[in-house]
């Protein structure tokens, strides 16, 4: 308890730390076209990086992100960038935002990457503090597919009556990851995201990777070292 006070005292005054070396190695995919909106519910530069390293170095080509944002165009342009044929499939309840995000994609010649799922929440009917996406609609959209890249920053969960909500994402991951993944959680300090983080890890077998206070990796397979 006294560790997670010290660290949330850190994050306050030095949310910027470590970003300087990250955001240097990831000036060419930020600015090579549209501008992006980054602000403070933008993931952070270093972990933006270790998902970028992981797709280079580990051949990851199938992505599954609950949470649309900066990390969908990042990983679009790395993929035209590098030549990769990778696919992301991006879940969010807001339509409106992946408008957004969509619209920076078009214009860019990159839309093609990225397969947008508008799910909007609801009240889970099995857990409390929990609002979930719609299942038809997302099970709809990864049936039958496998998914060697994982990023859980979605649905929205920072009120205390939708802390929980990340929890319910347990059930289209465990049956829709490769043998051989990498799944990003972030804000892995929060109930919700601590109980999926444990939940995946004892149900997949994966190993989990602390990368940050508030940002956990869990891997399973023979993979390199994407962490800076």
């Amino acid at each position: 308890m006294l560790k997670r006070k010290i660290d949330a005292l850190l994050r306050k005054f030095f949310l910027h730390k470590n970003e300087e070396l990250p955001s240097f190695l990831l000036h060419s995919l930020f600015h090579q076209g549209s501008y992006l909106p980054f602000t403070t519910s933008s993931l952070k530069f270093r972990l933006l990086a270790c998902l970028a390293n992981d797709v280079v170095v580990n051949n990851r080509k199938s992505m599954l992100e609950f949470g649309s944002g900066i990390s969908t165009i990042l990983v679009a342009r790395l993929f035209h960038l590098n030549n990769i044929q990778g696919k992301i499939t991006t879940i969010d309840e807001s339509a409106e935002w992946q408008e957004i995000i969509k619209s920076i994609l078009e214009k860019e010649e990159l839309s093609h990457y990225v397969n947008f799922v508008h799910a909007p929440t609801k009240i889970s009917p099995t857990s409390s503090q929990c609002n979930e996406y719609n299942n038809t609609i997302v099970l709809e959209h990864i049936k039958n597919k496998m998914f060697d890249l994982v990023l859980v920053d979605g649905p929205a969960a920072w009120q205390k009556e939708t802390i929980m909500s990340r929890t319910s994402n347990s059930k289209f991951i465990i049956k829709n990851v490769a043998e051989k993944h990498c799944i990003f959680i972030d804000n892995s300090d929060r109930p919700g995201e601590r109980d999926l983080t444990e939940k995946l890890a004892r149900e997949l077998d994966s190993k989990i990777l602390q990368l940050d206070p508030t940002f956990v990796a869990l891997v399973k397979g023979q993979h390199f070292n994407f962490i800076i």
